[in-house]
């Protein structure tokens, strides 16, 4: 692999950002999109019951990564703001 996986053994990464179901010993499913100089960008947590969509996910980075305001339901191509 080209990057670097990570294990949260301890959970207390999921504690950090809030995901802990500690009754349980669970995390929820987190996303969390953090710039290089660690400025959190995006969030997003889900329920255990509801998948995420790495299409969404690709569009959000993108839309990040575009340089300006994006408007609801931008996709890469379109004007920004």
């Amino acid at each position: 692999m080209s990057f670097p996986l990570a294990a949260d053994i301890t959970k207390q990464v999921a504690k950090d950002y809030g995901i802990l179901i500690e009754e349980e010993g669970i995390a929820l499913r987190g996303l969390f999109i953090i710039d290089p100089e660690g400025e959190l960008k995006y969030q997003v947590v889900n329920h255990n019951d509801v998948g995420r969509s790495v299409e969404e996910t690709l569009r959000v980075l993108q839309a990040l990564q575009s340089g300006g305001l994006c408007p609801m339901n931008w996709k890469p191509g379109d004007r920004n703001l």
